[in-house]
């Protein structure tokens, strides 16, 4: 027998998303190595049996997984196949924990696995989604040309490929003619939430120097060979300091999204006047939080005291798209024939229009 379906409504600090849940509230937000080719043959009953074939593509080792909290983009799904499939979760642009792993060695290509779970108790749903939906970041500086040029650490990055227990990213040169720079390193180098900057100790005696032209070499030593090329947009020129010299030649660094330690043209470069302060040519940097939801009339929040499998649909035979983990907090929504409708406390993400987070009422939490 259908409970009453409780009147709820997301409401947000801002604009409206409509969730279209069954029995649940409308959403307000707050403001590379080639594929691998597996063949599998379906057997299908009828006048005559009938060969299908599914690709699939290699992936990174078992011990590669990415972890964090963080918001995913409102409208990103999560499917329950790594290609084709029916979608089980919408994101919210809420907090979401996640693990990512399966991750395919080209990431352009095909979907990752994601769990919604971190280390902490959570509804878990587990899928395939795109890489590029879900947000990496660095861990620690990963070198580009090993010794004078990284990728430095808390940078947002894009996976490129994925290969064992090691990835490549890329990054957008902030500042730059669209320039890429590109390193890999071992998974533990990347995780799905931004830690914190780490800033450059610059000597009271530096000095400041400027670009002079939009585009600046990079040395290895003075007089050596060049390692790097900056290309940057016009008036946005990239500050250095220094405190070593040599005939023709500065030794700068500098700790943005690059972190650079080489040897320049003195040509090239304009040194700050005194007086004026390097941290004024710095540029400030932002960081983006997730929405901030809640529900309109609340339902009932429970606390599970053990793991309860979670279904997309009413049916028994379904098979189970994740649980509620032992300790999660969860909302109650509607019962229906002996099926109760949850969501995640955090509501960092919902069930696609025509499915659900189902429960059995005989197993719900008190």
């Amino acid at each position: 027998m259908r409970s009453n379906v409780l009147g709820l409504g997301l409401l947000a600090l801002g604009g409206v998303l409509c969730a279209g849940l069954p029995g649940a509230p409308a959403v307000s937000e707050a403001r590379a190595e080639p594929a691998q080719v597996v063949v599998s043959a379906a057997q299908v009953t009828g006048a005559a049996a009938q060969a299908t074939a599914t690709v699939g593509q290699a992936v990174s080792g078992p011990a590669c997984k990415l972890k964090g909290t963080a918001p995913v983009a409102k409208g990103a799904r999560l499917h329950d196949a790594p290609s084709g499939g029916r979608a089980v979760a919408s994101f919210t642009g809420a907090l979401v924990p996640m693990t990512l792993s399966a991750i395919p060695a080209d990431p352009a290509a095909g979907r990752a696995r994601l769990s919604t779970s971190d280390s902490s108790p959570a509804l878990r749903i587990d899928g395939y989604i795109p890489p590029s939906d879900v947000a990496v970041f660095t861990t620690r500086d990963i070198p580009v040309i090993a010794g004078h040029v990284w990728i430095s650490s808390a940078q947002k990055v894009k996976l490129v490929a994925a290969t064992g227990d090691s990835l490549r990213a890329e990054l957008l040169i902030s500042g730059s003619e669209g320039q890429t720079a590109k390193a890999s390193a071992p998974c533990d180098a990347f995780a799905l939430q931004r830690g914190a900057s780490m800033k450059m100790e610059i000597p009271g005696s530096a000095r400041g120097y400027l670009m002079k032209t939009s585009t600046i070499e990079l040395f290895d030593r003075a007089g050596g060979d060049v390692i790097f090329t900056l290309k940057m947009l016009e008036g946005a020129a990239q500050l250095f300091w220094s405190t070593e010299a040599k005939p023709g030649f500065v030794h700068i660094m500098s700790r943005g999204d690059l972190t650079i330690d080489a040897w320049a043209r003195l040509k090239d470069l304009e040194p700050l006047k005194k007086g004026e302060m390097m941290d004024q040519y710095i540029p400030p940097t932002t960081a983006v939080a997730g929405a901030q939801l809640a529900l309109d009339k609340a339902p009932p929040i429970v606390k599970a005291t053990r793991a309860i499998p979670v279904r997309a649909r009413r049916d028994e035979k379904e098979k189970p798209i994740g649980e509620i983990e032992a300790g999660a907090e969860i909302y109650l929504l509607e019962t229906v024939a002996g099926w109760t409708n949850v969501l995640p406390k955090a509501l960092g993400m919902t069930p696609p229009d025509e499915g659900g987070f189902w429960i059995p009422a005989s197993e719900t939490p008190k």
